[in-house]
């Protein structure tokens, strides 16, 4: 990082500050979920200059289908309305040039009556999605956390900007799905009406001529499908009139030729083996009712069509008739249909790869506090191995004991490590038969510094011969560390009233072990429902993340994990654990 004050205190406060405005930053994408991407513009620019001492924040948007570019500019409250969003487009695309591939990562020009260091940011691999400008007048701007913050920012924004196209694409497609799929019911509302009017028409044919013949004739000119009848010498004796809409030919001028003149050229073979085949044994060998092949019209275009025969046998000679049916839209419609599902496949990929992004960015901040105690008391007591060593006490024996305190903590912080990549390998924990009193004096001996240092008296009331619980030893220490913790900081600000930190151990009215970790602070006021939600804290410089961690870790031991005021000062939070007889749920 750039902080170099000198002063540890600021820096932490400055390192502090910077996590959080990375939390923010990673926490954007819940509040422009389901947004447009203007939306998720305003949001972003809202949030930099918020976080950042920005002058001004700048965005493009490159132009999509259906979506026009989008071109904003926010300026810090202290500054003047420089100039509107496309002359600050126009600058930088003086300064920069039009590919923001070439662009440097930093540069100072003039901007009005000012001078300004710009940096310049690209939205996706490529600035494929468009471009993110941040402007200060410090010349010492950007620092190496404002970088950081901005290049975090600009990631977010690219995978809310893509999740948002995606989502705007997924529905563009599924509305044209919906128009195709309205228009198609029209179309077989038409046609099924159609269907209906033939069908009245061949009854009254039938109640008017009496005659097959003529009900023959009057389906097959009316027909919507080509209807085309050969001998048995495979040449065409009858065309209805669709032939020439389907075909292109004219019905009179097939009469007489072959049916073979309406197929393609590779298929002209196959098909006369196969009808000399039939009328020399009898037996099929395709299906004749609905069967899929392709045609070819007059001018040479192949064409896929449904095509169904009939057999007649008259005066002792074999007529078959073939009705045949242009599919070529609904085959363009199916294969449109299956490319919108291809596309709304990748959609959904992509949409998982966002989600797997977002529950890392949430995981970071766990992991941050886990490992954050046990290397606090690795500095403890390495202070205390500085102390020893400033007063001369080398005794072997003292320093051995600090050391060994050392490599125990930096050996509990790689085993909260190898704890968390377990749990995220789904591993099962490593559980084993603990007595619940020794590790809480483990945990108070751990925080035996913090205690005296903040004037904390501990008040153990430890049950004996209390049954041991089926627990992960670093998993248990940490629960109890956090909660002592807890205490002590809720303490900090009680001047008038002694400082008294109770830890009981006992078995619970349902057989269970409980532990009860008490304080005399300041307690949770009417903040007790809202305790136990991430990110949500009572400290100034509080993550928010201790008290859902612990409750998730008891409750995966099987148990439950409670706060509620101490009377008459102060907060009590209490969990239990089942026996080792018992089986967790």
């Amino acid at each position: 990082m750039d902080v170099h004050t000198g002063d540890p205190a600021a820096e932490i406060k400055q390192l502090q500050r910077c996590v959080n405005d990375l939390i923010s930053v990673l926490a954007l994408p819940a509040t422009w979920s389901g947004g447009e991407p203007s939306q998720i513009v305003h949001t972003l620019l809202g949030a930099l200059l918020r976080m950042l001492p920005l002058d001004l924040v700048y965005v493009r948007l490159r132009e999509t289908p259906g979506q026009a570019p989008i071109e904003m500019v926010r300026f810090a409250p202290s500054q003047q309305h420089i100039a509107p969003a496309h002359e600050i487009g126009e600058a930088l695309m003086h300064w920069l040039g039009a590919d923001p591939q070439q662009w440097p990562p930093l540069t100072r020009n003039p901007l009005g009556n000012r001078d300004i260091s710009i940096v310049p940011l690209g939205l996706g691999l490529e600035s494929e999605i468009g471009v993110i400008v941040a402007g200060s007048e410090r010349e010492d701007f950007p620092q190496q956390t404002e970088r950081l913050i901005l290049s975090v920012a600009a990631n977010q924004a690219s995978i809310g900007l893509q999740e948002a196209r995606l989502l705007s694409e997924q529905k563009r497609v599924a509305s044209e799905l919906d128009r195709r799929v309205a228009q198609r019911t029209t179309e077989l509302a038409a046609a099924n009406e159609e269907l209906r009017k033939e069908i009245a028409h061949r009854k009254h044919a039938e109640e008017d001529l009496r005659t097959s013949e003529e009900m023959h004739r009057v389906i097959v000119e009316t027909a919507h499908d080509a209807v085309i009848s050969m001998d048995e010498r495979g040449a065409i004796i009858l065309a209805n009139p669709a032939t020439r809409r389907i075909f292109g030919c004219d019905p009179v001028e097939l009469i007489g030729k072959p049916m073979t003149v309406l197929m393609p050229a590779m298929m002209r073979k196959l098909h006369e083996d196969g009808f000399r085949r039939y009328l020399d044994t009898g037996k099929r060998h395709l299906n004749w009712q609905g069967v899929e092949v392709t045609a070819q019209r007059k001018d040479g275009q192949e064409f896929p069509v449904e095509v169904s025969f009939g057999e007649l046998t008259s005066d002792g000679h074999k007529v078959f008739t073939g009705f045949i049916r242009d599919i070529s839209e609904r085959k363009q419609a199916e294969d449109q249909l299956r490319e919108s599902e291809r596309n709304l496949q990748a959609t959904q990929a992509e949409l998982a790869r966002v989600s797997r992004l977002t529950t890392m960015g949430e995981l970071a901040a766990s992991i941050a506090h886990e490992v954050n105690q046990p290397l606090t008391a690795v500095i403890n007591n390495g202070s205390a191995c500085l102390r020893l060593l400033a007063n001369n006490n080398l005794e072997p024996e003292v320093l051995r004991r600090a050391l060994e305190g050392i490599i125990a903590d930096g050996t509990r912080a790689s085993t909260v490590l190898a704890r968390i990549r377990a749990f995220i390998k789904k591993e099962p924990a490593e559980r084993s038969e603990l007595d619940i009193n020794e590790v809480i004096q483990e945990v108070l001996v751990l925080a035996g510094r913090e205690l005296y240092e903040n004037q904390v008296v501990p008040d153990r009331q430890l049950k004996t011969d209390l049954p041991s619980v089926l627990a992960d030893r670093v998993q248990l220490q940490q629960v109890l560390l956090n909660l002592i913790m807890n205490g002590i900081e809720a303490m900090a600000a009680v001047t008038n009233r002694p400082r008294l930190l109770g830890v009981q151990s006992r078995i619970d009215e349902s057989g269970d072990v409980m532990v009860a970790v008490s304080d005399s602070g300041t307690g949770f006021g009417l903040e007790l429902d809202r305790v136990f939600n991430p990110f949500f804290t009572t400290k100034a410089n509080g993550m928010g993340m201790g008290l859902s961690i612990s409750r998730s870790l008891v409750e995966s031991h099987g148990g439950r994990l409670w706060a509620a005021p101490n009377s008459p000062h102060g907060a009590v939070v209490s969990f239990t654990l089942p026996a080792a007889g018992g089986s967790p749920s």
